[in-house]
């Protein structure tokens, strides 16, 4: 039996960094003090409605949902039903545009419950022995126009007791209801210290009081009792249980596409769509009628309509689409329209995974599109739909455990370099308490001291916390009707609307969904195809682009891959060695089958296929399913094609039995389990055949991959091998320019794939580099704004000056042409240590020497009028400081400016000592685990001091020629090699490796110099 109480005023961290309650935290509180239920009131917004509704439904407890506003007074208004909550979505949206004034909140009350807060505002200071008049008819105006009013107490302290006995005598003269109405911000009594952690955060500020203890949490029932009146703590529960509200009611409304009958002209245009690609057949005009049935019935010709339309929008502006994305691509209706690419009976690809009558969610046709021009696409469904049928859809981004040591050690003012100690040695994809069980390295420095226990522990105080809002990348949602009405909604920078619901809350509202997703692979291609028009004068255009070329399987198999979509991984490359493609189906299966669950099954899929292991099937029919997978379930399809033939199963029917075996719930396993076999056993099938295949099932069904998402994305992939193969240099031009350059994490696998097709990579010229890389030769030449330091408008600066007034003719001659353009010392350092004047001058060392000379010499070659001084006397001051150049140096700072060595390598003289070692390349340490030996040049030393008895410990950066890696050496090994930690010596590292989020870092158990070894 809960208690009689409910907690209305809980303010959740979605009230940015002004409360320390997750919704985890707000369930653990309600089910520890066994609350009748609870409620949540944000500032302003309803973003944390649906989780927190959702969270107490699953505890089966009453939740309410109400918002705050301030209006000299503190409003907390409550839904009370259907035109309450839509009321309350318009408020939300004009407050977050700054349109909500005090008349219209006063004329949005209807359907809504409103507390004020009596500890806040003007309330506060009312003088209750002689209220003011004027305020009183204010009180008595808002009383009138909601559906109930309260006046909220809240007792935090005995000094508020007497405060509190004056409103109650208050109350006797007026008709106000009292309710108990303590704010909830934090979890238990001594979290108190979250709120002056996230205040500081927000400020910026610096604070030290580390512990403190208050009132503002999930105090038990008997406690409250002490606080509150019988009648005041039984109010709060009469007002949850009037509540007549259902968040997942179906608010969304489909867009109608802009025809007077969008069903005909669906139709219309698909059989037209099917006949123009030469389709006229009995099996195509079938597939294509039983699909429209379905897609018109449940009445979604519009939403086809619509993204036929924006496709059709993309491809006239020449914007790379995609040949499709997930299981649309079964549709014989995509297909017509040019949605996607595949015609579904070519692949045996099933529309009902895509749409059937008994799916209950929406269809889902997720698009792909150049990550440079997606916008132009949303753009114009804004512009034909209207701005206020279009939201994008929001996201949070939450405190996780390197963000949360961070913030505390700001605003602990604790050092840096402690900091670092204990966030590099951690994953934001862990806890800070996930980390601690499953990290060595974390547990470590934690176990070594009880300061960075006192760290860590603030620091999960504001773990998982909500931060702020930002935009989903992809997701955009229609409606037909304006989405401020029916959806809480702020507004971006740019006052386009943006859902305050996260997309799964929204589909579940049934507001029609579209992805459109960013994808820098068909950047590439699309560039690559520019460089083979420019350079080639061959206008290739990607949809024509074949894929079961030949030579496509011959690149692949050769495992380089680097670049190409889907399959450029380490992992991928081994899958490609186990299973040799030999066809265009097998570049699906290596989609289908790299995977956590089916990845076991790629030896066994390549023995059958080889015809080292003799395949047996229990029918003819389910030779037919498996035989083009050699008897492995690989695809989801196959699943359900299996429980149509041997169970008589509809396709709609083998879809939802499909979806159920893979949740893989006990009651409904069971059930399926039994008409799975039942079924097969009135088709002819023994008993031991049905539980066979369905035991086959059960182990693949939740790794069974998406056989027409596979298609579609095996057909990207294989286009780009196609490029890579027959025009490699205009591909790895495309591929490296629309990188992030040498940060890139692929960068250096790119340019060492480069150099093993023996193409040169040539370093930066003065006279002939560009914006981006450009071929030359045999090879490719080196950017100016690839060089680390050097910015798009350096880079520019440099080519214009080149353009105008022609090729530098020598050092100083730069460095007197482009004074005016005010290029620093650094600035032209980053040129000199890339390599940049070698053209010019071979002696790195002796220009960096010269330099300052050399800027002086152009400080006095231009006049009072800023003109430069035509003067040959001047010209014959030129003079270099002639200084030994020392190659390591150069390759140092070449390597620190290009993220690559260009001009050597130390390491490719030593090439013989490092195969004795079995040294692993720093480039693919990422796709290894457990204990390896590496070999690099150190790069970068940072030594620390622990708290802990002053010991010194060290990261180290060391590289080689393709790649970059971290290496942590506690104190024990630094003590014993700490003479050979010093930046340029070649190491040989023998460690464990460690991989948090996408980096990599070994920790060391031995370093040595490579001589020594």
């Amino acid at each position: 039996m809960t208690k009689r109480f409910v907690p209305l005023r809980i303010i959740s961290g979605y009230s940015f960094l002004e409360s320390g309650l997750t919704i985890e935290k707000i369930i653990a509180g309600v089910i520890k003090n066994d609350y009748f239920g609870a409620g949540i009131a944000d500032f302003g917004v309803l973003y944390g409605a649906p989780s927190f509704y959702h969270a107490l439904k699953d505890i089966n407890r009453p939740s309410i949902i109400g918002v705050s506003f301030d209006f000299d007074d503190s409003y907390v208004c409550y839904v009370k039903n259907e035109e309450g909550y839509i009321n309350l979505v318009k408020m939300v949206t004009l407050y977050s545009e700054n349109k909500l004034d005090f008349d219209t909140f006063k004329n949005h009350l209807k359907g809504l419950i409103v507390v004020l807060e009596t500890n806040y505002g003007r309330f506060k200071s009312l003088d209750l022995s002689n209220p003011d008049d004027h305020y009183m008819h204010l009180l008595a105006k808002i009383s009138s126009l909601s559906e109930a009013f309260y006046l909220g107490l809240e007792i935090t302290s005995k000094n508020e007791f007497a405060r509190a006995n004056q409103i109650r005598e208050f109350v006797s003269k007026y008709p106000y209801d009292l309710l108990a109405f303590p704010r909830i911000r934090y979890q238990n009594k001594n979290d108190a210290i979250i709120l002056d952690i996230v205040e500081a955060i927000n400020n910026d500020e610096k604070i030290e009081i580390k512990e403190k203890e208050g009132q503002s949490y999930f105090q038990d029932v008997e406690n409250y009792k002490k606080l509150y009146t019988p009648n005041e703590l039984e109010e709060t529960c009469k007002i949850i249980e009037s509540v007549s509200f259902d968040l997942l009611k179906k608010r969304g409304e489909m867009m109608i596409y802009p025809v007077n009958n969008p069903e005909q002209t669906l139709k219309d245009n698909c059989f037209l769509g099917l006949k123009n690609k030469g389709f006229d057949d009995k099996k195509h005009i079938e597939r294509l009628q039983n699909e429209l049935d379905v897609i018109i019935e449940l009445g979604y010709a519009s939403y086809f309509l619509i993204v036929s339309d924006f496709i059709a929008f993309a491809h006239q502006k020449d914007i790379l689409v995609g040949p499709g994305r997930g299981s649309a691509a079964g549709s014989l209706v995509s297909y017509a329209l040019n949605i996607t690419e595949v015609d579904p009976l070519d692949y045996d690809l099933q529309f009902e995974r895509f749409l059937n009558k008994a799916r209950k969610t929406m269809p889902d046709i997720d698009v792909d599109l150049m990550d440079t021009r997606r916008e132009e696409v949303v753009s114009y469904m804004r512009e034909k739909y209207g701005y206020e049928n279009i939201a994008n859809i929001t996201t949070f981004q939450t405190i996780q455990a390197k963000q949360a040591l961070r913030d505390i050690g700001r605003i602990y003012n604790i050092p840096s370099h402690h900091i670092d100690m204990l966030s590099k040695s951690i994953t934001d994809k862990l806890s800070l308490k996930d980390a601690y069980k499953k990290l060595e390295t974390f547990r470590t420095l934690v176990d070594s001291d009880k300061y960075f226990l006192n760290i860590v522990s603030l620091a999960s105080k504001i773990e998982n916390l909500p931060r702020q809002s930002g935009i989903h990348p992809a997701g955009i949602i229609l409606n037909n009707a304006p989405l401020k009405n029916v959806l809480p909604s702020s507004v971006d920078i740019e006052n386009h609307y943006v859902s305050q619901y996260e997309k799964d809350y929204l589909e579940e509202q049934g507001f029609l969904k579209i992805d459109f997703l960013s994808l820098r692979t068909l950047t590439t291609i699309d560039e690559c195809l520019k460089l083979i028009k420019y350079n080639q004068n061959i206008d290739l255009k990607f949809y024509d682009i074949p894929y079961n070329d030949t030579n496509i399987y011959k690149l692949i198999n050769s495992q380089m891959t680097c670049g190409i979509f889907q399959i450029e991984s380490s992992g991928m490359k081994n899958a490609i060695k186990i299973l040799h493609v030999d066809e265009f189906n097998d570049i699906v299966s290596l989609l289908a089958l790299f995977r956590p669950g089916p990845l076991d099954n790629i030896r066994d899929f390549a023995k059958r296929k080889k015809g080292e292991i003799k395949v047996k099937y229990i029918s003819k029919d389910i030779e037919k399913i498996l035989s083009p997978t050699y008897g492995v379930l690989v695809y989801q399809e196959q699943i359900s094609q299996i429980a149509v033939d041997m169970a008589n199963y509809s396709l709609s029917e083998a879809d939802l039995f499909r979806r159920a075996v893979s949740h893989k719930e006990k009651n409904i396993l069971e059930a399926n389990k039994k008409e799975f076999i039942s079924r097969s056993v009135k088709n002819h099938y023994s008993q031991k055949q049905a539980e066979d295949m369905f035991n086959d099932i059960l182990k693949f069904a939740n790794y069974g991959f998406n056989k027409s998402h596979a298609v579609v994305y095996a057909i990207t992939a294989a286009r780009m091998a196609y490029l890579k193969y027959y025009y490699p240099l205009e591909f790895y031009v495309a591929l490296l320019s629309t990188s992030s350059g040498a940060n890139d994490v692929k960068f250096g696998e790119y340019v060492s794939e480069l150099r093993r097709r023996n193409l040169k990579l040539y370093a930066p010229n003065i006279n002939l580099s560009n914006f981006n890389f450009y071929i030359k030769e045999d090879g490719l030449l080196f950017p100016f704004n690839f060089i680390k330091g050097i910015s798009v408008i350096q880079a520019s600066k440099i080519i214009d000056e080149r353009n105008l007034n022609g090729n530098f003719k020598d050092f100083f001659d730069f460095v007197k042409r482009m004074y005016k353009e005010k290029f620093s010392e650094s600035i032209i350092l980053k040129l000199i240590d890339a390599g940049c004047f070698d053209s010019l001058y071979k002696s790195r060392s002796t220009l960096r020497k010269t330099l300052k000379y050399a800027l002086q010499f152009a400080e006095l070659s231009y006049g009072d009028n800023g003109q430069i001084i035509l003067d040959d006397t001047l010209e014959g001051q030129k003079q270099y400081f002639i200084e030994k150049d020392d190659p390591q140096e150069n390759l140092s700072l070449e390597y620190e400016s290009l993220g690559i060595m260009l001009s050597d390598n130390p390491l490719r003289y030593k090439k013989d000592l490092i195969r004795n070692i079995n040294s692993v390349n720093l480039v693919d340490i990422k796709e290894k685990n457990g204990f390896l030996t590496t070999c690099g040049i150190i790069s970068y030393v940072k030594k620390i001091k622990t708290k802990k008895n002053s010991s010194t410990m060290a990261f180290v950066k060391i590289f080689d020629e393709e790649g970059e890696i971290e290496v942590t050496i506690f104190p024990k090994v630094f003590n014993e090699k700490y003479q050979i930690i010093e930046k340029n010596n070649i190491v040989v590292v023998k460690g464990r490796v460690e991989h948090n989020d996408e980096k990599t870092s070994l920790i060391a158990e031995e370093i040595s110099l490579l001589e020594e070894i």
